[in-house]
């Protein structure tokens, strides 16, 4: 007798009967393997529809364990906070701070809940609310040191995720003070600097001479190059690796797509290529639209779903090609001389153009669909790096000025910094590339003085 396919109707049966059964024996189900393969299809989603269908997954999860049935369930909470950053990267916010409010208001506590604090701070930031987001990075914070010191049961740095809730609440929440509190007070963004490599991060040999480029992580990683070495340094300033490699043009640290860690690549006059922890390095090439190898790269980018967005001296347009670098569209709008680039929020991506003789120098602003968000000009006499902090400030490095001009999305000036640094103690000489962490710290690759700077 051939068999029949089982009804989804029964199949939900079933899978409320098995919960509900292990619940009156005592023994709480769990979701934590299946929550871990829908994310695990999530990091690798190539496409908006491909990461919907995994939070809709995980909302099918939450739905099939129901509160009346399992009212102290964590797993529930788990698949709504991780649909709801999901969500937040589809653009859905509303839906996503609704998840959230749910675990917050209609979940028992658990090791979900700072976590859930944290993503609703996020949503709330996207929303340029600081003040309630705030609120809801110190409750954050508070939830997830009380789990750490033992008050509550599941201790660890990391929740069940590896997010270190405490942490980044705290990099969230000086983030706001330093680049909206302190301006609200008639107070400058950075206060202090100081020399960040330290004098032991490699053998005298082999240190950088001329750190031509560098790049910054979310905690404080710190990529940093000259012409022919590359260091990472962790956010604790230690040395993560270190290689040799020749005619280093550009640095980048980019975040793994859509949740992970960091990865690194550099641009070299003909290639470019993608280092790891251990020194390693593999080549990332890229083709022009009209054949050929693309050179001359002078900036690129990850960005949603594994999509390069590459600048390249040798084209007018900033260029996209796909997570397996095939060429799909380019900007609509031409560059006199392409410059650098960097993301910002909300999958923004700045463009530093140096201009011509009729045109001035300015920044370049386009959403994901090409379309010109805004423009910011500028009097700089050499333009020569751009960063771009988490509110979607645009610091321009003007080496002939020896300064860094702050903007806001709209084009106005917040600030400047340089040539002489806060603190007065230190003056930028020839500085050559800019990076911004996210917590507002400033870094600066300094030729003169053969070192990097931070500003903070």
């Amino acid at each position: 007798m051939p068999l029949r396919p089982t009804p989804p109707l029964l199949v939900s049966a079933l899978s409320l009967l098995v919960a509900g059964g292990q619940a009156l024996i005592g023994q709480p189900p769990s979701i934590a393997g299946e929550i871990e393969t829908v994310l695990a299809a999530a990091r690798t989603a190539a496409s908006p529809a491909e990461l919907e269908a995994s939070r809709a997954e995980l909302l099918s999860l939450s739905r099939r364990h129901p509160r009346d049935l399992l009212p102290a369930f964590p797993d529930r909470s788990r698949a709504l906070v991780e649909a709801a950053g999901l969500g937040r990267r589809l653009g859905a916010t509303n839906a996503a701070a609704g998840e959230l409010l749910q675990v917050l208001e209609r979940e028992p506590s658990s090791e979900w809940t700072p976590r859930a604090h944290l993503e609703l701070a996020e949503v709330l930031l996207d929303r340029g609310d600081w003040r309630l987001a705030a609120d809801h990075l110190r409750q954050a914070r508070a939830g997830a040191l009380a789990r750490i010191e033992g008050e509550i049961p599941g201790a660890g740095n990391v929740d069940g995720s590896g997010v270190d809730v405490a942490r980044l609440a705290l990099e969230r929440m000086t983030r706001i003070h330093r680049l909206l509190l302190r301006p609200f007070a008639g107070r400058s963004p950075w206060t202090r600097s100081d020399i960040h490599l330290p004098s032991d991060y490699l053998p005298e040999p082999l240190k950088l001479k001329r750190p031509r480029t560098v790049a910054a992580g979310p905690r404080g990683e710190l990529l940093a190059a000259d012409g022919d070495r590359v260091v990472l340094l962790d956010p604790d300033r230690k040395t993560v690796a270190s290689r040799e490699l020749r005619g280093i043009v550009r640095a980048s640290l980019v975040t793994a797509d859509p949740v992970g860690g960091l990865a690194a690549y550099v641009a070299t006059p003909n290639s470019v290529l993608r280092g790891d922890a251990a020194g390693q390095a593999a080549a990332v090439n890229f083709e022009r639209p009209s054949g050929g190898r693309l050179d001359q790269i002078v900036g690129l980018h990850r960005g949603p779903f594994g999509r390069w967005i590459v600048l390249s001296r040798r084209v007018d347009v900033v260029l996209r090609y796909d997570r397996n670098r095939r060429f799909l569209d380019y900007s609509p709008s031409t560059l006199e001389q392409p410059v650098d680039l960097a993301p910002g929020p909300g999958a923004t991506v700045h463009v530093l153009d140096a201009g011509s003789r009729s045109s001035p120098p300015s920044v370049l602003i386009f959403r994901d669909d090409w379309e010109l968000a805004g423009t910011i000009t500028g009097a700089w006499q050499r333009p020569e790096a751009l960063a771009v902090d988490a509110f979607g400030n645009s610091y321009v490095l003007d080496r002939a000025a020896r300064r860094v001009q702050v903007y806001d999305r709209e084009g106005v000036e917040l600030a400047a910094i340089g040539p002489v640094l806060p603190g007065g103690g230190l003056e930028l000489r020839n500085p050559m590339d800019i990076a911004v962490d996210g917590m507002g710290r400033v870094f600066i690759g300094e030729g003169r003085m053969e070192t990097v700077l931070i500003v903070e």
